[in-house]
């Protein structure tokens, strides 16, 4: 680690309190609470040695908090051209222990930083050599690795802030799944019939199920799950089996035991993706369809022999993005699929989605963030990709369908903006 210092000494004189705008936003980790901290115009400000910056205060954990910034460095700094960057806590005595991080970022983090400390009164800790100054304003060229981290003059920290302390995990998701396929509780009973495939008509009379098996579910799990697997426990009396036969039985474990909480390993989704999107599709499970059309994208590679199969298909399944890669596809190697390919049994409403990719291959530098005009904004919208669709609608946390047409997304976003 670079330079710990709790070095709180700085004089009146060389402080500069700047307004900041902070933000709360969502972190990968659910302990933590992360915060972006923007300071304007970067480059204006004071950069003589031991000059300070402070932001406006935030509160996290119960307590003020401000991030102290030096743009020219600190004097006790060892390298010259350094930014010291401290986390200041500024209210409370009590000892309060935690792990906290500050990163510089822009498309991902550039720079981070973790420390754990122990925080007494309004203690100052970070560090005096965080990054050299040269890496912030742009000695960087736009384009390599991100471009630089000043953005519009203006730099963005992402503080996270978490206790250092055990906490236990809230047990719910693990009772949920001792649930799965729990026979002495459940009240409905799928029995997954596999048939034997056969060349023979005679074999296919006598054919038995190559297999049988017996899942155990919930109804009242299942109907607040999915409709369609709702609707199927309305077919049952009592524990009467529900007869299902277009699916393969670990598939529709896999589907099972996902509803209940549980998690499907890479190596099974590497071995029934495209399965998994049948299965959920017709069931009703929709957030692991979507996870399974992200395998699928990513391990399909798209030639000129199987474009338009995985296209048709991508319609047929509503695969938002299969067809968002399909396009891409189709726009990068346009020259040869106007040679080589029928259009001919692809249905009219592709169209737009054509249009899509056209747009985003041609204004690579389009925007992708949310803009005030109604008109930009639908624009926006039209250009932008199929996962960051996705990503605005979950992020409203409204519950809304994230499984749906470009056209489908777009219209929800518009709604609901």
């Amino acid at each position: 680690m670079d330079d710990n210092n709790n070095n709180d000494a700085a004089l009146e004189e060389h402080e500069t309190f700047v307004e900041t705008k902070i933000e709360r936003i969502k972190s990968k980790n659910p302990k933590e609470r992360l915060f972006s901290i923007t300071f304007d115009k970067f480059e204006e400000l004071p950069s003589d040695k031991d000059h300070e910056i402070a932001s406006s205060t935030f509160s996290c954990l119960g307590f003020q908090w401000q991030i102290n910034m030096y743009p020219g460095g600190e004097i006790v700094s060892s390298f010259n051209d350094m930014v010291a960057v401290f986390l200041e806590r500024r209210s409370g005595d009590r000892e309060l222990a935690i792990k906290y991080s500050i990163g510089l970022s822009k498309d991902g983090e550039r720079i981070n930083r973790k420390d754990e400390h122990v925080f007494d009164g309004s203690d100052i800790w970070g560090w005096s050599n965080f990054c050299s100054r040269s890496e912030i304003i742009g000695e960087w060229k736009e384009g390599e690795d991100g471009g630089y981290l000043v953005v519009n003059g203006a730099l963005t920290f992402h503080v996270g802030i978490q206790l250092d302390e055990f906490i236990p995990k809230n047990p719910a998701s693990s009772i949920m799944l001792k649930l799965f396929n729990d026979e002495n509780s459940a009240d409905v009973v799928f029995e997954i019939c596999e048939q034997q495939k056969s060349d023979s008509e005679s074999d296919r009379k006598r054919a038995k199920t190559s297999t049988e098996k017996l899942y155990y579910a919930h109804r009242l799990i299942l109907q607040h799950y999915s409709a369609e697997l709702s609707a199927l426990c309305a077919t049952s009396d009592g524990m009467t089996p529900i007869i299902i036969t277009d699916v393969k039985p670990e598939v529709f474990r896999h589907l099972l035991y996902y509803v209940y909480g549980g998690d499907i390993s890479d190596d099974d989704f590497a071995v029934h993706e495209k399965d998994f999107i049948n299965a959920a599709d017709k069931y009703g499970v929709t957030n692991l369809k979507l996870e399974a059309e992200v395998w699928y994208v990513n391990n399909t590679e798209i030639t000129i022999d199987n474009v338009i199969d995985s296209l048709l298909y991508a319609d047929a399944m509503n695969c938002a993005l299969l067809k968002e890669s399909v396009m891409d596809f189709i726009v990068e190697s346009k020259e040869e699929v106007m040679q080589r390919v029928s259009f001919q049994d692809v249905p009219g409403d592709v169209c737009k989605d054509l249009l899509a990719a056209m747009s985003r291959h041609y204004e690579k530098d389009s925007p992708g963030d949310d803009v005030e005009d109604e008109t930009d904004v639908e624009k926006t919208f039209s250009k932008m990709r199929i996962r960051d669709l996705r990503q605005k609608l979950d992020a409203k946390g409204l519950d809304l369908d994230i499984d749906g047409s470009r056209e489908a997304l777009i219209a929800n976003l518009k709604e609901h903006s």
